[in-house]
């Protein structure tokens, strides 16, 4: 199904009774990927599953979005499908954007995975590579470096870029860049609604630490870290995450 807002077409998926259990997903992934929670939650709660603006079915947005952006486009759709007090569950940047949301919008319970949020302290490499590449990009506006190197940013920006960079189109790779360097660590004492934090330990998109840094900002949260998991790890030990949510829901 897909709700229509003014300027954005949302599709999302919506099963069961119950109280409303939202469901957000992480970057270049969509609603599919929790069909496990779906079905296991279905009988007793009305799950929502969503794709974000950019993300499965739903329209790229057509102006760059950062997290406050994506976290009001969320409120008003929660608004429009009557959706109140939900519990959310939330990866990497469905995390990112259900913590922006709990600043303002009224959860019962979150559950964040692997979740965004922290920026880190990046190493010289990064600095090397931004900064290589903005004098390239000035390099380039040149007419006759034009002719000589025309295919040279683009093969540049694929060696160095990330792969969801890489993969993404022109307006979400804008939107990537905003995101990812937009710090949600001084408003984490803001999230006052109970929150279940699960990691995997071996996470490298995310890091443990950051999970362990959300535990002690959040006013109400447990870190539960699933031992050998990636960033994926509420996949990789399915069950066992289920479990862990059963015990906290």
């Amino acid at each position: 199904m897909k709700i229509k807002l003014e300027k954005y077409n949302i599709e999302y998926s919506v099963e069961g009774e119950g109280q409303d259990l939202v469901i957000l997903h992480g970057w270049g992934c969509n609603k599919e990927m929790f069909d496990f929670l779906v079905d296991h939650y279905k009988s007793k709660y009305r799950v929502y599953a969503f794709d974000l603006p950019g993300f499965g079915g739903s329209a790229e947005p057509t102006q760059v979005m950062g997290t406050m952006e994506y976290a009001k486009q969320m409120q008003e759709v929660f608004e429009a499908l009557e959706i109140k007090n939900p519990i959310g569950i939330g990866h990497s940047f469905g995390g990112r954007i259900l913590i922006k949301m709990a600043t303002f919008y009224t959860f019962d319970k979150l559950i964040l995975t692997g979740s965004a949020g922290v920026v880190n302290k990046r190493p010289l490499r990064y600095y090397v590579k931004v900064y290589t590449f903005k004098v390239m990009k000035r390099l380039y506006r040149m007419g006759p470096v034009q002719k000589v190197f025309p295919n040279m940013l683009d093969k540049y920006r694929k060696k160095t870029g990330s792969a969801d960079y890489n993969q993404a189109s022109p307006m979400m790779k804008q939107v990537l860049s905003k995101v990812v360097n937009e710090n949600l660590v001084h408003e984490f004492n803001k999230v006052k609604v109970p929150t279940l934090l699960i990691w995997g330990e071996l996470d490298t998109a995310t890091p443990v630490n950051d999970g362990k840094l959300m535990e002690k900002e959040f006013q109400d949260a447990g870190l539960v870290v699933f031992e050998g998991g990636s960033h994926y790890a509420f996949l990789e030990q399915a069950q066992r995450f289920l479990k862990v949510l059963d015990a906290f829901i």
